[in-house]
């Protein structure tokens, strides 16, 4: 990724002697592999918020002829807002939804759910198995868990062949607290399960470690949060 955009960046002399269609301008410099995928208007005239695929977006001239990278604030009396955060939370949601659907999950639904979450998880995890551990907190304080794989190791290792096997299980959520209790039940693997995808899914939008909550809405908070205080962040985050 920054690779990428290291080779991108370099390339703002190329897109600052073109007066061509936005799109067209920004397409022409991008390394391969990536592209434009939506143009929209920002808070500033003349400048065009653009998604080249990767979670944060850039900022282009309406005349195509030049671009920055970086964080965009808004200032409104006292406050200051990072609208650039807001565009990537908007990014890691609409990922989220488009790629995951309900048979991706194991899921603990809250009887009385006021916020639902996606949590990428590893069964070898510490803060992860403490997270399972109190998953009867989320679910009373009104939490709905929805897991999805996260194997910090990687593909090819023992940590991912251990949570394949509970997304293979006909008894996922019953597999998935026995592993997050240290215990190694007998598992079965297949051929159709959805590890690999939420992984990659999971790098796609940012998460190194695990446990990582996603709200609805795209906040992204890294790490075990007890369940008050999670609530608490959900209903601010998500009002």
């Amino acid at each position: 990724m920054i690779k990428k955009l290291n080779i991108f960046i370099c390339s703002i002399i190329i897109l600052s002697v073109h007066g061509e269609d936005v799109e067209l301008a920004v397409n022409k410099v991008l390394p391969e592999g990536m592209k434009v995928e939506a143009i929209s208007d920002s808070n500033i005239a003349g400048i065009k918020e653009v998604d080249i695929g990767e979670l944060q977006p850039i900022y282009v001239t309406s005349d195509g002829k030049y671009f920055f990278y970086g964080e965009l604030y808004s200032i409104n009396q006292s406050d200051i807002n990072n609208l650039t955060d807001e565009a990537i939370r908007k990014k890691r949601a609409k990922l989220i939804n488009s790629n995951l659907t309900s048979q991706d999950f194991i899921s603990f639904p809250a009887e009385r759910a006021k916020h639902v979450i996606t949590v990428f998880t590893d069964v070898d995890c510490g803060y992860c198995r403490k997270f399972h551990s109190e998953i009867e907190d989320y679910n009373e304080i009104g939490i709905t868990v929805n897991y999805v794989a996260f194997p910090r190791s990687g593909p090819d290792s023992p940590s991912y062949d251990k949570i394949v096997g509970a997304w293979c299980s006909p008894k996922p959520r019953e597999i998935l607290t026995l592993q997050k209790k240290g215990k190694e039940p007998k598992t079965n693997v297949c051929n159709d399960h959805p590890v690999i995808n939420h992984y990659l899914l999971g790098q796609r939008i940012g998460i190194s470690g695990t446990p990582a909550i996603v709200s609805a809405s795209g906040v992204l908070y890294p790490g075990y949060i007890p369940a008050s205080d999670l609530f608490s962040r959900l209903e601010s985050s998500e009002s």
